[in-house]
């Protein structure tokens, strides 16, 4: 079948679509319908619309209200679509820190010397770290400098100590008297890098201490963090002024921290006459949120069950507990007017004037919560499904439309159809927009969970900017008659779908870029990780056609356990582990696989490189 999207069919449409509104100012009506939206969403009563809290549900009130005020009624039994999200920590009663010292006067046998007992006091002298386990360890403490492990580059605090059962004593940074986000070390600075390192190297638990400063004594918060996932042992951190006690008198923490940082060298040993017993119990707060879903009933029976979903999250940061980029001390309201306030008073303009002038194929209108925290609302909804999802004809997914500057918008997803992209360019033509576009169905906000459905999918956004993901992504930096422009667009899209002949057929995007992976790295695997929490690995929620994951046999759904030498308990394991390969290299991956979740299987991939 020949393409759709000659200029005349695109015109014809256009003027369907848009002759109604044509008579009604967009300055008067629809510009000022999205800002009230925007305004109340990205208000200070909402206090950035976090999932899980007071000011989400009434985000998601407001929402389903709108759309019963509008005639569109719920696609199932009412419009909440419910499910939990984790939102925070409690630390158990159990939790504990227990260190025994012996202090040994000279001449007298250490074994005839009785520890003295200390007690750590959770909260005040240390607290466990979010992705710790639980369980009690005991045993033997060893110093491992900055615990970063890179022999290529001449240096590894590993090197010459056995930590095979061991509690390590870990200094956060990195041995640099200066920041160099270039050094050799860098690579090995975060968190997560030195607790795979440790636990792959048989490590008991970690005690991280933080460099020397004003802030040294201040222990890390213990909050939730996207793309959660536990780290396979257990962590905590404490303060310098605390774990100075437990250090011999002959060998200080701080003496041995100077040596590194000026000889460049490591400086590990076991602590003589000390050992531990450390219990960590974390329970996992959950609260609830919800989809918000309405359906717009078509006019054509013969296509009742051929469902357009249009798409849009309606969460944020709320006060910056996961994912902000402010550096303020200070906690502030993390707004979200045009992440995604904006895509949210969009999709909900598009359905009440949908609700007016119905199309012959249903329209599915989705709010989603909990994309922030790794697309937790649309992941679940596919996971459930209202209708099978073999029935959606194709997703439109709006996320950050409200800073339209000089005609460009973005689309991605204009590979994921045949019929997409000529089409798309005739009606942006039509429209003034100057498209940039990207064939990859894969991104990072709603519409990818749809896409590792097999879904043909189109995401439009204007952008990012300097106050993404920041307290100053308010309301009234955004560009409302663009968005209200952008929303015609849109409707336009919708309206030429529903009336196309044959629905839009689904193609699988040859692209070997992973969402996740820093463009550090010279290899790809080709999946696409599951943001949500996992408890035995890494899940798969698609993997790319011909990429090296596809050829090795990988599938989705799958839960990777093991790539190469290195367990993968999570997103941090799995990227830790790519980066130590290059083109051509070869490894054993070991996955989960079937209903249960309990069928393991071993592949060997070779990997591709990196596409520039």
């Amino acid at each position: 079948m020949k393409r759709f999207g000659t200029s005349v069919m695109a015109a014809v449409v256009l003027l369907l679509w848009v002759a109604p509104f044509t008579a009604q100012s967009l300055d008067s009506i629809l510009v000022n319908n999205i800002r009230n939206h925007v305004k109340y969403l990205a208000s200070d009563e909402l206090q950035g619309r976090g999932s899980g809290t007071e000011g989400n549900r009434l985000a998601g009130k407001y929402i389903a209200d709108f759309f019963k005020a509008n005639g569109i009624p719920p696609l199932a039994d009412d419009y909440f679509q419910k499910f939990t999200v984790p939102t925070g920590y409690s630390i158990k009663p159990e939790t504990k820190a227990k260190f025994f010292v012996k202090v040994i006067p000279q001449g007298v046998a250490p074994e005839s010397v009785k520890p003295v007992a200390m007690s750590w006091k959770t909260g005040t002298d240390y607290t466990p770290l979010a992705f710790s386990d639980n369980g009690t360890v005991s045993g033997e403490i060893a110093f491992v400098g900055y615990g970063i492990s890179n022999p290529a580059a001449g240096y590894d605090d590993y090197a010459g100590i056995d930590v095979k059962g061991k509690i390590l004593v870990i200094i956060r940074g990195t041995p640099e008297k200066k920041v160099d986000p270039h050094s050799k070390f860098a690579e090995h600075a975060s968190l997560r890098t030195k607790v795979t390192v440790a636990r792959d190297k048989g490590a008991a638990a970690i005690i991280f201490v933080s460099q020397p400063s004003d802030s040294a004594d201040q222990l890390m918060p213990l909050k939730y963090e996207t793309a959660m996932g536990t780290s396979g042992i257990m962590a905590i951190h404490c303060t310098r002024t605390i774990i100075d006690k437990i250090f011999p008198r002959e060998r200080k923490m701080p003496f041995a921290e100077k040596d590194i940082v000026a000889t460049q060298k490591p400086s590990s040993f076991i602590l003589p006459n000390v050992s531990t017993e450390l219990t960590i119990g974390l329970e996992r707060q959950l609260s609830e949120t919800a989809n918000i879903i309405g359906v717009i009933r078509g006019t054509n029976p013969a296509r009742a069950e051929e469902y357009i979903a249009i798409g849009a999250h309606y969460d944020h940061l709320g006060m910056g507990e996961y994912g902000s980029l402010y550096a303020g001390k200070k906690q502030l309201p993390h707004y979200g007017a045009d992440d995604n306030a904006s895509g949210t008073a969009a999709i909900m303009e598009i359905a009440a004037r949908l609700a007016k002038q119905p199309l012959e194929r249903p329209v599915i209108v989705m709010a989603f919560s909990g994309e922030e925290m790794g697309l937790l609302g649309s992941a679940h909804y596919v996971k459930n499904p209202h209708v099978p999802n073999t029935k959606i004809a194709a997703m439109i997914n709006l996320d950050m439309v409200g800073r339209l500057k000089d005609n460009k918008l973005n689309v991605h997803g204009t590979g994921s159809s045949s019929k997409w992209n000529g089409w798309i360019d005739s009606l942006a033509k039509l429209h003034q927009f100057e498209l940039s576009k990207s064939e990859d169905g894969f991104g990072p906000s709603d519409h990818s969970s749809f896409y590792g459905q097999d879904r043909p999918v189109l995401f439009f956004f204007t952008g990012l900017h300097s106050d993404y993901h920041r307290p100053t992504d308010t309301w009234d930096k955004i560009n409302y008659t663009g968005e209200a422009r952008i929303i015609d667009f849109v409707g336009n899209v919708i309206m030429s779908i529903a009336s196309m002949n044959t629905l839009p057929d689904f193609v699988k995007v040859k692209q070997s870029a992973d969402a996740s992976r820093p463009m550090k790295f010279s290899v790809t695997l080709g999946v696409i990780p599951d943001y949500s929490n996992n408890p035995k690995g890494l899940k798969i929620t698609g993997v790319r056609e011909n990429s090296a994951a596809a050829k090795a046999g990988i599938q989705t759904d799958d839960i990777i356990i093991k790539l190469g030498e290195t367990t993968i308990k999570n997103i941090y394991d799995y990227t830790y582990a790519l980066g130590k390969f290059k083109a051509g290299d070869e490894a054993m991956i070991t996955v989960l696989r079937g209903p249960r979740e309990d069928k393991e299987v071993t592949v060997k991939v070779r990997f591709d490189a990196k596409q520039q």
